[in-house]
């Protein structure tokens, strides 16, 4: 026959006696957090047993003892680390405290002995559980808070403490030099200890804590002017996360300050402890608003560059065509030299490097060129349709973006395509012309031609990966641009002492111009080049028959191939009809899903509101529906002159 609740109660306090170290406190608030907030006709199982522990309590034989024994516990020196460092990281950079919590997670620590933190950190804490302090009433909690309440000179101890680490934080060399020009007294953080201190000093001053809520607010706006800034010139996570941790402080240190001098009762602290620590665990928390405000700062300047590839006027339609036929001639030669590294009898690894050497360069001349590459564009535009979105311009707006974007797409690609498979045509005749052979052999050839079929290989599924790298080449394009505005990298270039000797002012000048023009674009295609040439052969390794299909180089290699066995019994027009069909297809795969992922990264980024999203979608259909031609070809002459 189990024990009535009060007997497991008088249980649970005699081992508080009796047991050592904090094991017997632990069992007792884990006692009490197993009972469910909520019961049946809105009764709290858990305020129940925390009512019936004060009951057992206070009809205790040896209640003197057990209310020294929890004083005692409640009170020692730890009491101080738990108020400053419950809930708020304990290191100033995001990859140390991720790693250090992420190993915590996985491997156990030698923690001290009779340490409140450690103990707190050890119980199952949810936020539901912070709510459930917060409600409780006072009827509920009047027997605890002789035992419980925290003396005024520990709750200024921590303050103190906290107030120290808060202005080293804010005095950081990175965070003094968002305000070029101020000297470092004039950081509000350079007073902020001796504010905490003169009323620690004197808690009941009213003077003293007048001053507190000045520096405080002079703080916060400091901090303010500090993301402000940071939008202007571009992020780092570190600076990111080293701000949201002095702004944690801040509102620790109110919070303390004010239960301190008695501006409030201990509830509301007791309930952010408890929900902070909950949170404390969590990696991924722990890295989401600094992760979002680079992807963020990423997107906008990906969508900088976005709005370079909307098509809003017949004129601009002609502009994106000539610059993507460009595009299509230089791919013609990239994808002879493709085949011309294939030839050669290269180690894999060193066969990867060369693919992706070729491809490097060509998007470089591309750049240098102002040429243009299709399907790399989709994953631009998708942050500057986000970012249309974000400014709330209004469906038509919003609308006529989607339609200058997806003209661009087509305008690009028809450019690409029209232009690469003549070229590449020419090439095999000029081949055939100098040497008598065609540049593939009859067997790599008819592979290659026979390996395009859309539907009986494994084509769709390699345009859908490409795309996924056009995406990644777009992020490290926005990173490249985020992390020159941050380093101001242009202007330094300028002022560049030895380069200033060594060209003149005007030519540091040149160079830095050239640098904020081109960084983004070539940090972009590196990337591009590096994944289109790497990506099938680190798979080869792991035995993955994977292969990379862009719509411009597919249509390369499908010239290339059909014109290499032109002529010959192994030539199929079925074959180059289904190639010409993989070319539609590959071209849809690389565009929507390089798309679709620039756009979910930018507006997860913007925290757009989902139901702005579907009816976006509802009346984009309803557009195409009523005018297909808008979206998909080339602008009535007298439309909107440029690009948006």
């Amino acid at each position: 026959m189990s024990d009535s609740p009060h007997a497991q109660t008088g249980h649970r306090l005699e081992a508080l006696l009796t047991a050592p170290g904090d094991e017997a406190l632990e069992e007792l608030l884990l006692w009490v957090l197993e009972g469910p907030v909520t019961g049946p006709a809105g009764t709290s199982p858990r305020t129940a047993r925390l009512t019936l522990l004060a009951e057992g309590l206070r009809t205790h034989p040896r209640r003197m003892e057990l209310e020294d024994r929890l004083r005692a516990a409640w009170t020692r020196g730890s009491l101080v680390r738990l108020l400053a460092e419950t809930g708020l990281p304990v290191h100033s950079t995001l990859f140390k405290e991720s790693f250090e919590r992420l190993v915590d997670q996985l491997a156990p620590r030698l923690a001290p002995e009779d340490d409140l933190f450690v103990l707190v950190t050890r119980l199952p804490l949810t936020p539901a559980d912070a709510e459930w302090v917060a409600a409780l009433d006072d009827g509920a909690l009047a027997p605890w808070t002789p035992l419980l309440a925290v003396p005024p000179e520990t709750l200024l101890d921590a303050a103190r403490l906290l107030g120290l680490r808060a202005a080293a934080l804010g005095l950081g060399r990175d965070l003094l030099e968002l305000f070029p020009g101020k000297a470092e007294a004039t950081s509000p953080f350079f007073t902020l200890a001796g504010v905490i201190d003169r009323l620690a000093a004197a808690p009941q001053a009213v003077e003293a804590y007048v001053a507190w809520e000045a520096a405080l607010a002079t703080c916060r706006l400091h901090l303010a002017e500090a993301h402000e800034r940071l939008d202007r010139r571009g992020v780092t996570t570190d600076l990111i996360f080293r701000l949201e941790l002095l702004e944690a402080q801040l509102a620790r240190l109110a919070l303390l300050l004010t239960v301190a001098t008695g501006r409030a009762d201990g509830r509301r602290l007791a309930a952010e402890l408890i929900g902070s620590a909950a949170r404390q665990r969590g990696v991924r928390s722990l890295a989401r608003n600094s992760m979002k405000r680079l992807a963020q700062k990423v997107t906008e300047h990906t969508a900088e560059t976005g709005e370079h590839y909307q098509v809003a006027s017949a004129r601009a339609w002609d502009e994106t065509s000539w610059s993507a036929a460009g595009g299509g001639a230089i791919t013609a030669l990239t994808a002879l030299g493709k085949y011309a590294i294939g030839a050669l009898p290269l180690a894999p690894l060193v066969a990867g490097l060369g693919y992706s050497l070729n491809y490097t360069i060509s998007f470089w001349i591309m750049q240098l060129a102002h040429f243009t590459l299709a399907s790399k564009q989709p994953a631009m535009t998708g942050a500057a349709l986000a970012a249309a979105l974000h400014r709330e311009a209004g469906s038509a707006e919003e609308i006529e973006v989607v339609a200058r974007i997806t003209r661009s797409q087509v305008a690009a690609t028809l450019g690409n395509v029209l232009s690469t498979i003549p070229v590449t045509c020419g090439l095999v005749l000029l081949a055939a012309w100098l040497s008598g052979e065609a540049p593939l052999s009859p067997e790599t050839a008819e592979h290659t031609l026979h390996g395009m079929h859309p539907f009986l290989s494994l084509t769709i599924p390699y345009a859908i990966l490409t795309g996924g790298m056009l995406w990644l080449a777009s992020l490290a394009a926005g990173w490249s641009a985020n992390w020159s505005a941050y380093r101001g990298l242009a202007p330094a270039i300028a002022r560049h002492s030895r380069l200033r000797r060594l060209l003149g002012a005007e030519g540091a000048a040149r160079v830095a111009d050239f640098t904020a023009r081109n960084l983004s674009g070539f940090a972009g295609y590196t990337v591009l080049g590096l994944l289109l040439g790497m990506v099938p052969v680190v798979c080869k390794f792991a035995g993955l028959p994977v292969e990379v299909r862009h719509v411009t180089l597919h249509a390369a290699s499908l010239a290339l191939a059909a014109g290499s066995l032109y002529g010959t019994p192994l030539f199929s027009w079925d074959a180059v009809a289904w190639g010409m069909v993989g070319i539609v297809l590959i071209g849809v795969c690389n565009i929507a899903v390089s798309f679709g992922l620039a756009l979910r990264t930018a507006v997860r980024a913007r925290d757009l509101d989902p139901a702005e999203r579907r009816r976006l979608w509802r009346e984009l259909r309803s557009a195409f529906r009523a005018d297909p031609r808008r979206f998909l070809w080339r602008p009535a002459e007298g439309a909107a002159e440029g690009v948006a």
